[in-house]
């Protein structure tokens, strides 16, 4: 043998060694000679965080997904979703883009349902696009968990109304959906006995941004107005700051004022249609500055007769008022939004009297046949000791 032939040989032999030991140590670990690294995708961690908050009771807000998350390299659920597509959905993959609810409407719905459980379910298939209830449609063991435990008008879920469905935004790398309206309804169905984080519904896409992370998402949400990045108490907060989840126990906080605006709905203002986003909290602000509820014990209903302005200072007269000063505003007083952006009314409860139309709805106690919205809200939070 040459002496080439001898260092060829040698060389091919060590070779031979040092790919066996490489491999024989990446076996040990555990690995796959042939395969390559995965990164987990981030749907079933946004499962994981929204189903361990909605089984907690005392859970607090945390901070969203932002710019201190390493980037995703598998696409999310939802990023091929385009605007104008409808998705089901569960309630626990909605996120809030808004940190406060007006908890007295969400008590009214709770209230209402808990009289005639129908209502609930009308209430449901008619926000799902399938105009209500079918005759005889449920029964007392329905749940809003098990969609065939009930029957609504439109069987066939192609004729749904889209019109109707909440919208919602794709967020960083199609991972995440945030809510844009419709926080009050949802958080409702979220805290229904039958209820909960799994209950399904379907929803619109109004935009997707999945191609945006970070500061940069929130940059378009916000110059889209697609947030509102405000506390209860109309400050200014951070993206970091918003609620986890819907309901009343994953961070959102209670804006008195937003409830107050809620009753004045027909009676100070009509919702338009097309409708601003978040429409009620531009009254709630602009009543939160010029209309204090120091004077006012919401924690009553009030009296009416004979003038529901000066009659009590319950909460009716606090809604009769702040009808009043809603009606009496000017264009481009409220955020330089104009009337009719804001759906004002031309006169106080369409100028009928205190006692008719929509005021006179209102006014009904809970001992009435059909008490009003206000009487429920307040019955509901003394039966169950909410103060």
């Amino acid at each position: 043998m040459t002496i080439n032939s001898s260092k060829r040989a040698f060389a091919a032999s060590l070779l031979s060694f040092v790919s066996l030991t490489a491999f024989t140590a990446l076996t040990a670990c555990g690995g796959d000679p042939a395969s390559t690294a995965k990164t987990p995708t981030s749907d079933a961690a946004t499962s994981d965080a929204a189903t361990s908050g909605a089984a907690s009771d005392t859970a607090t807000a945390t901070t969203p997904d932002t710019a201190s998350q390493p980037a995703a390299t598998t696409p999310g659920k939802w990023q091929a979703a385009a605007a104008g597509q409808v998705i089901d959905v569960t309630l626990g993959d909605l996120r809030p883009t808004q940190a406060a609810l007006g908890y007295d409407q969400i008590y009214y719905k709770l209230g209402r349902y808990e009289a005639d459980m129908t209502k609930e379910f009308d209430d449901f298939c008619a926000d799902e696009g399938l105009t209500g209830l079918a005759s005889n449609g449920s029964t007392s063991t329905s749940t809003l968990t098990d969609a065939t435990s009930y029957t609504c008008t439109v069987t066939d879920t192609s004729q749904r109304d889209t019109t109707v469905l909440n919208p919602v935004v794709i967020g960083p790398n199609g991972d995440t959906l945030y809510l844009t309206d419709g926080h009050h309804g949802s958080s409702t169905y979220y805290e229904v006995p039958n209820g909960g984080p799994t209950v399904h519904v379907h929803v619109v896409v109004k935009d997707n941004l999945s191609a945006y992370s970070g500061s940069t998402f929130w940059a378009e949400m916000q110059s889209r107005g697609y947030t509102r990045l405000k506390d209860a108490n109309g400050a200014t907060i951070t993206p970091d700051q918003l609620p986890t989840g819907l309901g009343l126990k994953l961070g959102m906080q209670n804006d008195v004022y937003r409830s107050l605006v809620y009753f004045t709905r027909d009676i100070g203002y009509s919702k338009p249609t097309p409708s601003t986003d978040f429409l009620e909290f531009y009254w709630a602000d602009w009543l939160r500055t010029t209309f204090p509820l120091t004077g006012y014990t919401l924690t009553k209903a009030g009296t009416t007769d004979p003038d529901p302005a000066t009659a009590d200072t319950g909460y009716l007269n606090a809604v009769w008022n702040a009808s009043v000063k809603m009606v009496a505003s000017t264009d481009g007083e409220i955020s330089g939004l104009t009337g009719a952006q804001l759906g004002r009314l031309a006169q106080v409860n369409a100028g009928k009297a205190y006692t008719k139309g929509n005021f006179g709805d209102l006014v009904k106690p809970i001992t009435a046949s059909k008490p009003g919205k206000i009487a429920y809200a307040l019955d509901y939070k003394t039966r169950h000791g909410i103060q």
